[in-house]
């Protein structure tokens, strides 16, 4: 089944909506694309997320949806680590986030990801963090929300120029591309070097840069200097440039200068990209820009001239199946001249599980989305395993009792006709293989719902102020015992657990700690017993296992009809005197 997936950009001048499919022989289809500019000048944040909202709703897409981020409410920064395991990384993860937060004031949201460069000089993991304000993030994810779209998450656009361009462009393993993506407002910048994401950036200033210069050179509105930079604006350099009239050669002049913005943001990202990345040889072989600001006439040619290498222009546009659109949302589409790339790669990474993204999400919705993600599928398969459990058992109990009834006819016969005795002698063989089967499945049955009790006493305890603590194994058994001569299984789970120490307490007090609360827990649920299984290992500075073993003593109908009869006693007790 094919995934779909939906991009959202809310723009300082226009909102985009695309969503696409990939189709069976690898190529992208586009089944809805919107492009809604906004009136007059640029629009106030508050305004740019209502019109997306109502945008998103008339487009009518639907699916997972990536939201880009751009801008001075994004940070983005690099960090090395050791190479780790995946919660280790974690952990040390949302310490940096939490010393960024600080840094940038607080009620942020972030999301890293690992970036895969070789022959680094330090053997470091090198990792992406992207950070955004919630102020300007929630309101987005609620638009996408109010459409009736499940939101992944925030997405930097400068990962989407990236990964655009590896889906729909032409990225050889065998050079270093910069990826350029020209807004109105902000520049987003990628580094791909041997196909690989090794640098993002989003960079204050884009075409906006050009028409400010024309409003404040020619004194003319903002309105007007829009105008004259969509018709009469043009950048080539000066001795290929073929001006129509004076009056472009005049626009020309006072566009000129802000070029130079654009050669500097290419040199600075080089230089800091061989800082951060630890790739000294991060030399770029070309460059490509795409975005609506990169339509400007003579654009690719000046940066080319003034940097020394190939400038590609790219429109993704062309390779892309717009056969589900209408005949007025192809031409628009097209229209828009690569102005749709970033759009097209957040709606691509949010269709491919395996695509190279960030998901920047509030805490909140991150445990929602886990807990739907990871959480709920096993509680799911545990509930289906145990009817499934159930129903074999009943189906054991009635075969069971066929079985019985073929032995009373068996033995009749035998009685009659002592020659039949090996007929009489299977289903006897069988009656036991069965009621065999039968305890055997009233095993699991006993296991399912005592695991899941045991499971949310540890939860609750661990949830409640040990973010230290991790599950590392877990083993759950049955101990068979007679009880009102009835044979029972005691369940049993035990538990291997790592103490990995955040600062703020060691793991002895850790250990201690959780051992008090975990017996208190186990005592108010009643029917259960908590035990150590010898003490606390310590394995280097900050770090320790141990294990315990909770065990269900009394199955929860009798805990309960205990505690029943307690109270009634206790009420008896009262009135009586």
């Amino acid at each position: 089944m094919a995934v779909l997936g939906t991009g959202v950009s809310i723009g300082s001048r226009t909102v985009r909506v695309l969503q696409v499919k990939k189709q069976k022989d690898g190529s992208w289809q586009v089944l809805k694309a919107l492009s809604v500019p906004y009136d007059g000048e640029e629009a106030p944040d508050s305004r740019r997320v209502a019109e997306a909202r109502a945008a998103l709703q008339s487009a009518g897409a639907k699916g997972a949806t990536l939201v880009g981020l751009s801008g001075r409410d994004l940070i983005m920064r690099y960090t090395q680590v050791p190479p780790v395991p995946d919660w280790r990384l974690e952990m040390l993860m949302n310490f940096e986030i939490q010393e960024v937060s600080e840094q940038s004031g607080g009620d942020v949201s972030a999301a890293y990801g690992k970036l895969d460069i070789d022959e680094t000089t330090t053997g470091d993991d090198i990792v992406l963090v992207a950070l955004a304000k919630n102020a300007y993030l929630k309101p987005r994810l609620e638009a996408v929300r109010a459409a009736g779209l499940d939101p992944l998450g925030g997405c930097p656009r400068a990962v989407a120029a990236y990964w655009t361009y590896k889906e729909n462009g032409h990225l050889r393993h065998d050079e270093t591309v910069v990826i350029m993506n020209v807004g109105n407002e902000n520049t987003d910048l990628a580094i791909a070097r041997e196909g690989e994401l090794v640098f993002a950036r989003n960079i204050s200033g884009g075409s906006k840069n050009f028409t400010d210069s024309l409003v404040s050179n020619m004194r003319v509105n903002r309105a007007t200097a829009e105008k004259l930079k969509i018709t009469k604006g043009n950048i080539t350099p000066r001795g290929q440039a073929k001006y129509r009239d004076s009056g472009e050669e005049k626009v020309a002049n006072n566009l000129m200068g802000v070029g130079g913005h654009f050669v500097s943001a290419f040199n600075s990202s080089v230089m800091f990209a061989k800082a951060q990345s630890k790739v000294p040889d991060c030399n770029p072989d070309r460059l490509v820009i795409m975005g609506a600001g990169a339509k400007l006439r003579g654009f690719a040619e000046y940066l080319e001239s003034n940097l020394g290498v190939p400038v590609e222009l790219f429109d993704p546009v062309d390779d892309l199946n717009l056969a589900a659109l209408s005949s007025d949302a192809q031409a628009a589409l097209k229209q828009e001249q690569g102005g749709i790339a970033t759009t097209l790669g957040l709606a691509q990474m949010a269709a491919d599980p395996e695509a190279f993204k960030l998901e920047v999400l509030p805490e909140a919705d991150r445990k929602k989305r886990r807990f739907l993600r990871e959480t709920l599928p096993v509680i799911v398969s545990g509930v289906i395993l145990l009817i499934g459990v159930v129903a074999a058992f009943v189906f054991a109990g009635r075969a069971a009792d066929e079985a019985a009834r073929e032995k009373d006819v068996l033995e009749a016969k035998a009685r009659v006709f002592e020659a039949n005795k090996s007929a009489y002698n299977a289903a006897r063989d069988r009656v036991v293989r069965i009621n065999d089967e039968k305890f055997r499945l009233r095993r699991l049955v006993a296991l399912g719902p005592a695991v899941e009790q045991i499971l949310g006493v540890v939860q609750r305890v661990v949830n409640d102020g040990f973010e230290e603590i991790y599950i590392s194994k877990m083993t759950a058994s049955l101990e068979e015992t007679v009880i009102d001569e009835n044979r029972e299984f005691i369940p049993e789970v035990e538990f291997e657990v790592t103490v990995q120490s955040t600062g703020e307490r060691p793991p002895q007090d850790a250990y201690s700690e959780f051992g008090v609360r975990a017996r208190g827990e186990v005592q108010r649920v009643g029917g259960m017993e908590y035990d150590e299984i010898g003490g606390l290992e310590t394995e280097g500075a900050g770090v320790g296992r141990f294990k315990f073993r909770i065990q269900q003593v009394k199955f929860p109908e009798r805990v309960k009809a205990e505690r029943a009869a307690a109270a009634r006693d206790g009420a008896d007790d009262g009135n009586g005197g």
